[in-house]
């Protein structure tokens, strides 16, 4: 069963005619890793679909306390106090082969009972998953509490605001009727969270790997405190990249515009993508 993808609510806005002609139930959005679990194996994987070695005793656990039943459940994986801008030390953890991450929860926002063909409605399986996790009764097993339910956009943008304004990265949106569909970004299941835009100094090209072999894969680029950051080549096209890589100096030295999901507390960015080259710019006005 392939994942599925939280949409950004305001491309869905930009739409003439947006989808959004539903309830949704409002849920936290956590900075944490995409996880899930397949009764009754009950081992945690990750996003990529691989074991979590770091994470064998909290499955081993689970799998004492496994409910006799057969599905999917879906969570955020979380270590107590790295709630905010915590992801980079959380890939850290979980990445360790030969060592147990601690203080590891699992925050609990879905199950999938027939995971090769779902069809039970969000609102049933949330209550479902909330039967799971009460049954487990293990404190490192939690049911992500909802914040609302609502059809008005007006409403989920408050929210998200709210959750904001006390340093979390902002809400996830789910169909209370929709159904589980993996793939493609939809509008049943969007998010609201912060996307900053800076503007920095291109210094330098890295060639890509694999596929991206024999063309640009990321730019090093510098913000005017002199902290440098690597940034995908997300909206730049294929013949533009294998040109840049050729001639350095079409992007080195330039000023460019770049977009990331968020500004963290020690002036990192969160998912850093190229947008643009900004000929309007001089070097002097780089955040």
């Amino acid at each position: 069963m392939d994942i599925q993808k939280a949409k950004h609510l305001f491309l869905e806005m930009d739409k003439k005619k947006p989808d959004i002609n539903s309830a949704y139930m409002v849920f936290e959005k956590h900075d944490g890793w995409y996880g899930y679990l397949d009764f009754p194996s009950c081992t945690i994987m990750s996003r990529a679909k691989r074991e979590i070695p770091a994470l064998k005793e909290l499955s081993d656990l689970i799998r004492s306390k496994r409910p006799n039943i057969r599905g999917r459940l879906i969570f955020e994986i979380m270590i107590e106090g790295l709630e905010i801008d915590s992801f980079h030390e959380l890939n850290g953890i979980l990445n360790r082969k030969y060592e147990q991450a601690e203080d590891v929860y699992l925050q609990v926002h879905d199950f999938v009972p027939d995971f090769q063909r779902c069809t039970m409605p969000f609102t049933k399986r949330y209550e479902f998953a909330g039967e799971i996790v009460r049954n487990m009764n293990l404190p490192s097993v939690r049911l992500s509490p909802s914040l609302g339910i609502s059809s008005l956009p007006s409403e989920w943008y408050r929210l998200a605001a709210t959750v904001q304004s006390r340093g979390g990265e902002g809400v996830i949106l789910k169909d209370i009727a929709s159904l589980y569909k993996g793939g493609k970004r939809i509008s049943t299941l969007m998010k609201i969270k912060e996307e900053v835009t800076a503007e920095l100094l291109c210094i330098d090209v890295i060639e890509g790997q694999g596929e991206h072999t024999g063309q640009a894969g990321k730019l090093v680029c510098e913000s005017a405190s002199g902290m440098r950051h690597e940034v995908g080549m997300g909206y730049m096209k294929h013949d533009e990249r294998i040109n840049i890589l050729r001639d350095k100096s079409l992007i080195k030295g330039k000023v460019v515009e770049c977009k990331a999901m968020k500004k963290l507390a020690d002036g990192k960015y969160r998912e850093m993508r190229f947008k643009a080259i900004r000929y309007d710019k001089r070097t002097s006005e780089i955040d």
